[in-house]
């Protein structure tokens, strides 16, 4: 990955600067909270200049389920506090925002049940709502009798909330991706409004098998939605779906952005004259790539643009800057776009074109679901790096400008070698491990009775983190 930076950037040089020159990292960090999973699916800046970060963690390793955790970091990015919030079995924040109060309000989900499954488990939307220091204040949970889910959350003027999400799925957790093997289900796109209690003042479903992904408030008082939905009965191909609502959430306008693909919208923000979406598109038998939309303030595509390589891309969230777009998602991926990707950010101008884009290979499995424009015209985005079972937070910002600052690799603080992925594997598995200083390295497999099967590896390794095949 290091080369093929290298070879990039020697290319674009010589090519008459056909890129704005790439923002250098300030820094980056990886966040060990928990001793299995920890992932960063919402990132936000505070009033104070730091970062707000909602996702998911196991807190006990294999002996608990996931709780949604809570991360307040300064505004380097580093930890001042850590909140984790459970209800006994399987709980997850998608969406996180600091309240006019200086607190946080978390959205997510929350499900019932045990293992082993007796009856399958079934998922209510779950917010909640923390003082400054991510103690809580209340929490509510939202559902009937299907599952239900929550993927966006947003304080309204009135200082009450909307949430968006997604009722009666068959799922009791979000789709990041959509294909020829996906299964349409019976599923409502969903719309909740509550007052500053979370208690609700209405709810509004729309159009069977849709999901919403995202909301916002806009500058009329109404709100816009953006997700998916399956129009055709005989077909399970989808389309991106956006919606504009009154303040009490009838509908405005509806418009079905379709395409000749599977494609999905994930986020959505209002601009100076309309709407971008952010998503992914996939051709029937090929990879995914990352889908860019421009519409007006009526829904009506203006353009449309997809971004990625060979692999498969997608783009989770975008945020407005000026008259630009500001892109964070994944890339390289394989089949799957969440699978053995890279961390990915770029930006575009008014037309889509782009300007710059920043790769991040940190591990096997590397992936960015949020990212946000900071207060200094920086950019900022959270996920997860993982050696393919469990993970660490990841969180990272950019420059707002080229300063000449090289990006130094990350440090490694200590010896660790990760289980081999996969695991089991035919024909191929990959080790991959970590030197916190250069050491001469000998690495064996040995089988269940002790005996030497291979080496694999005998040589002096500089510091750093190394990967080695074996077939």
């Amino acid at each position: 990955m290091k080369l093929w930076i290298s070879l990039l950037t020697l290319f674009f040089l010589s090519s008459g600067n056909l890129f704005t020159q790439i923002p250098d990292t300030i820094w980056t960090k990886i966040h060990d909270i928990t001793i299995d999973i920890d992932e960063g699916y919402g990132v936000r800046q505070t009033a104070d200049g730091g970062y707000i970060i909602t996702g998911t963690c196991v807190p006990n390793g294999l002996t608990s389920h996931t709780d949604v955790l809570l991360l307040k970091t300064d505004l380097l990015g580093n930890i001042e506090w850590t909140k984790t919030y459970g209800k006994g079995f399987l709980e997850g924040g998608s969406s996180v925002e600091q309240t006019a109060d200086g607190g946080y309000v978390i959205a997510g989900r929350a499900l019932t049940g045990s293992y082993p499954f007796i009856e399958p488990p079934i998922s209510d939307a779950w917010i909640l709502k923390t003082d400054s220091f991510g103690d809580t204040l209340w929490t509510k949970t939202y559902g009937r009798d299907g599952n239900e889910y929550c993927t966006s959350i947003h304080q309204t003027s009135d200082l009450g909330y909307i949430l968006a999400g997604t009722m009666n799925s068959e799922y009791c957790y979000p789709h990041y991706e959509v294909n020829e093997l996906y299964e349409p289900d019976s599923s409502n796109a969903w719309l909740i409004k509550t007052d500053l209690s979370g208690d609700t003042l209405w709810t509004k479903t729309y159009y069977q098998r849709s999901h919403a992904n995202c909301v916002v408030e806009t500058s009329d008082g109404g709100f816009l939605i953006v997700g998916w939905i399956f129009p055709d009965d005989q077909s399970n191909q989808s389309d991106v779906l956006l919606i504009k609502t009154d303040s009490w959430g009838d509908t405005l306008w509806t418009n079905i952005i379709r395409g000749d693909d599977y494609e999905i919208g994930f986020c959505v923000r209002q601009t100076s004259d309309g709407y971008i979406i952010s998503g992914q598109t996939k051709p029937i038998g090929q990879p995914y790539d990352a889908l860019l939309i421009k519409t007006d303030l009526l829904g009506e595509v203006l353009w449309s643009k997809t971004f990625g390589g060979q692999l498969s891309d997608v783009s989770f969230s975008v945020e407005v800057d000026d008259d630009e777009y500001f892109v964070s998602g994944t890339t390289n991926g394989t089949w799957w776009v969440t699978a053995l990707g890279d961390m990915w950010a770029f930006k575009t101008d008014s037309q889509g074109n782009l300007l710059w884009e920043r790769i991040y290979d940190i591990r096997l499995c590397d992936i960015a679901f949020s990212g946000t424009v900071s207060s200094d015209g920086g950019y900022v985005i959270t996920g997860m790096t993982s050696h393919g079972f469990g993970g660490d937070l990841w969180l990272a910002k950019l420059h707002s400008n080229p300063t000449g600052i090289t990006d130094e690799p990350l440090p490694v603080n200590d010896y660790v070698l990760f289980p081999n992925y996969p695991n089991p594997f035919n024909p191929t598995s990959t080790i991959e491990f970590d030197l916190p200083k250069s050491s001469q390295v000998t690495l064996k497999v040995f089988n269940i009775l002790g005996e030497e099967v291979s080496t694999l590896l005998s040589a002096s390794l500089l510091s750093g983190s190394h990967s080695v095949e074996w077939d």
